[in-house]
């Protein structure tokens, strides 16, 4: 991305002649607490902390960012944005959130070359500027699933008014790459998805806005590599390793994520009462491999504001398809004598619900903006998790092997203050 960043350097050096640069910035500072030591909270799957009973933890709430906007004239102008929020590795394409040229030849087109956030979510563009939105965080079973942040590629967007009507439509393509991590993983590894093409529809109204995502992406990992191989292996050399483990090689080729496709839909919006304002998301992850079980998550919310006062409440859920390993006619007596075999079984274990999550969560807060700039935020989450859905909550450091199975429940409190500068 750095290369991105000296291209867009560049080409500020052709058409900048008297540029305005505006410098603003954004950041949260804020604490996390919760009640259980078995479910370690994080903010989404690129997090290897967690915080547990008896914590006060400051990194998974807490970031700050810069961005400069310079104006080249009225059609072109560059966007860059960098942000801190607690990266494993922190360095420059880390750190890059945006870095873009924009052309906008007239009010109806706009045209956007470089690093652009994922338009993925309601909240994309401002989903880590915590002063843009009432909630202490935004809902888990949404936005913690995929942390992907940005695409480097480009994006073209028609925007209409019609009467009071205002209909724009995106359309977008590039790449992108993120860390994901489960099961207290001491690194998060890259998630990389190439050829991601998307269309973003969004509907503006007087009182209410109604967004409609769908997104078609190609998964770029070798992670399943070597299960594929060792089970190709065993079912070579092992005498009866296919009645023992029947269709074993099958499972396996169902299970890789190279060359995958992953789709990802959600239907959006919110509704403007006089004192009330309404927000909700329905999402939908489908793939064509085992590793990534289709999931389906929203949220509704609602928040009643009165003077620099915001009280909120919301209800989330996420479920997640399973592929049942243990009923797959495989005969753990056998395996457990065959050299490798139980280590294949469980490593598929883990693969087939390393990114499931399946829980529901009900959350009541209330937000205060004591100063034009600057907001108080209090949240209490209580989150159901169910059979299969635990891969989200760290389990207890130490575990020789993570449960994927885990239940309970989790009460978890935040609290932080949010400010623009």
């Amino acid at each position: 991305m750095t290369k991105g960043v000296f291209l867009l350097l560049l080409v500020s050096n052709f058409v900048l002649a008297a540029p305005e640069v505006r410098v603003s910035g954004f950041g949260t500072i804020g604490v996390v607490a919760e009640d259980s030591d078995q479910f370690g909270y994080r903010a989404d799957f690129s997090k290897t902390g967690s915080v547990f009973e008896g914590d006060f933890d400051f990194a998974e709430s807490t970031n700050l960012g810069i961005q400069f906007d310079v104006i080249a004239s009225e059609e072109i102008d560059i966007v860059v944005q960098a942000i801190y929020r607690d990266q494993q590795d922190l360095n420059l394409k880390s750190a890059l959130n945006l870095a873009f040229i924009r052309y906008s030849p007239n009010a109806n087109w706009s045209f956007r070359l470089g690093r652009t956030a994922y338009d993925l979510f309601l909240l994309t563009e401002y989903r880590d500027i915590g002063y843009a939105y009432t909630w202490a965080h935004v809902p888990s079973e949404i936005y913690g699933v995929l942390p992907h942040r940005y695409l480097d590629g480009g994006d073209v967007t028609y925007s209409k008014p019609l009467g009071d009507l205002t209909f724009s439509a995106k359309f977008f393509y590039g790449k992108n790459e993120f860390a994901v991590t489960a099961f207290s993983a001491p690194d998060a590894p890259p998630f990389r998805f190439d050829n991601i093409v998307g269309l973003a529809l969004d509907f503006q109204f007087i009182n209410w806005d109604i967004a409609v995502n769908h997104t078609q992406l190609k998964f770029d990992s070798q992670a399943i590599k070597p299960l594929i191989e060792g089970l190709t292996q065993l079912n070579a050399f092992v005498p009866n390793f296919s009645v023992i483990w029947p269709n074993a090689v099958d499972f396996a080729n169902a299970a890789d994520l190279d060359n995958r496709k992953g789709t990802y839909t959600s239907l959006s919006g919110q509704y403007r009462f006089k004192k009330v304002t309404l927000i909700s998301e329905l999402a939908k992850i489908k793939t064509d491999t085992l590793s990534v079980q289709g999931v389906e998550s929203g949220y509704l919310s609602g928040i009643y504001h009165t003077n620099a006062h915001n009280f909120f409440a919301s209800v989330a859920f996420s479920k997640s398809e399973k592929f049942d390993l243990d009923s797959s006619g495989i005969i753990l007596p056998a395996l457990e004598q065959v050299p490798g075999g139980i280590e294949a079984f469980n490593a598929s274990k883990l693969l087939l619900n390393y990114y499931s999550l399946n829980q529901k969560t009900v959350s009541v807060g209330w937000r205060w903006d004591f100063d034009e700039n600057m907001s108080f935020k209090l949240q209490l989450d209580h989150t159901r998790i169910d059979d299969g859905g635990s891969t989200f909550w760290q389990p207890p450091a130490g575990n020789a092997a993570p449960d994927t199975n885990r239940t309970g429940h989790v009460n978890v409190l935040f609290a932080n203050v949010s400010f623009l500068y």
